[in-house]
């Protein structure tokens, strides 16, 4: 079997299957989650998925042909038997399991943290582990979710407290949801969200997610001490803007693990920190390490040094089959 990153993630063992996919016309493929940076459905193919993301994607899938199938269950995609496994990114994503011939595990973007909103992802053993590795150097190491959550209670707590109205920063698809859980349950507040922040909100309680309480953005600061936003929509301007509307200053923080922001920052991230992934490919066990996204080369270095596993980033170009690497 080979496998590499071509648009994607290929699987080549006589026909291939392709995972998370973009470029490509007429053919089958696999989306493991809803981010846009994955999916990128278009009306010419077929994709497979699970039935929350597909919930996820909504109107964007609208006119393609998706098959959703649960977790868990076994399905064939060409030679390739694949099942899909929780992944603990966001709501429907999703680990693949191939076997053609040899097995394999891409865990596409994870993490094994427990959340408010979903348990952690399961380790699956491997021959061979393709795995993101986004935070993949010792620099990244995230303290444990609850402790998150208390220091972003505390926060907002002395904001409110001194009179402030506070703006929360994380994605739409995934850590707005998880910030607005804490802001409801936690907090005891019903937080503002952007417009598709609530778009998102009610597709995961469509597939039975409890999120609490909240109120859709409609140029209503005053019905709430809390907005929920896009990161990349927030700044001064932005903040002064409420602050003048509401007669009080606005004060932000973003929800990163990249903890780069001129904004307060917390590091709520989607994905596993350096530690997380190492304790990943150590109880996965596989012969071969496939690294791909963010820190590729440095992971597979570490896995090497640390465990004495081969790793090698992803191909590109296609011509590097399973067993180049077994020596």
């Amino acid at each position: 079997m080979q496998i590499f990153r071509r648009s994607g993630v290929v699987f080549r063992s006589g026909s291939e299957l392709l995972v998370d996919a973009s470029g490509i016309k007429g053919r089958e493929a696999l989306i493991t989650h809803a981010h846009s940076d994955h999916a990128k459905p278009t009306s010419s193919n077929t994709y497979y998925m699970t039935s929350q993301t597909r919930a996820l994607l909504g109107q964007n899938a609208g006119r393609q042909n998706m098959v959703e199938v649960p977790f868990g269950k076994k399905f064939r995609v060409g030679g390739f038997e694949c099942s899909f496994r929780p992944s603990g990114h966001i709501l429907g994503s999703a680990q693949l399991e191939v076997a053609n011939g040899s097995h394999a595990v891409f865990t596409s973007d994870f993490k094994l943290q427990k959340s408010i909103l979903f348990e952690g992802a399961e380790i699956l053993p491997a021959e061979t582990l393709v795995i993101e590795t986004t935070f993949g150097t010792p620099e990244y190491s995230f303290p444990e979710r609850d402790v998150v959550y208390e220091d972003i209670i505390r926060w907002v707590h002395s904001m409110l407290g001194q009179g402030r109205f506070v703006v929360l920063g994380g994605y739409s698809t995934g850590k707005a949801q998880e910030l607005t859980k804490v802001c409801s349950e936690l907090l005891g507040e019903a937080p503002l969200v952007y417009g598709r922040v609530f778009e998102q909100n009610r597709a995961y309680e469509s597939q039975g997610v409890k999120l609490g309480d909240y109120i859709a953005l409609d140029n209503n600061f005053g019905d709430a001490n809390v907005l929920i936003m896009p990161p990349h929509l927030i700044d001064d301007s932005l903040l002064a803007a409420i602050g003048r509307q509401l007669g009080k200053k606005a004060e932000a923080a973003i929800a990163t693990g990249w903890g780069l922001s001129k904004y307060k920052s917390f590091p709520l991230s989607d994905h596993a920190d350096f530690n997380a992934l190492l304790r990943y490919v150590k109880e996965s066990a596989p012969k071969l390490v496939l690294t791909t996204h963010g820190f590729e080369k440095e992971f597979a270095g570490h896995v090497r040094k640390k465990l004495g596993i081969n790793a090698r980033p992803l191909s590109r170009d296609g011509q590097e089959a399973v067993t180049s690497f077994s020596g």
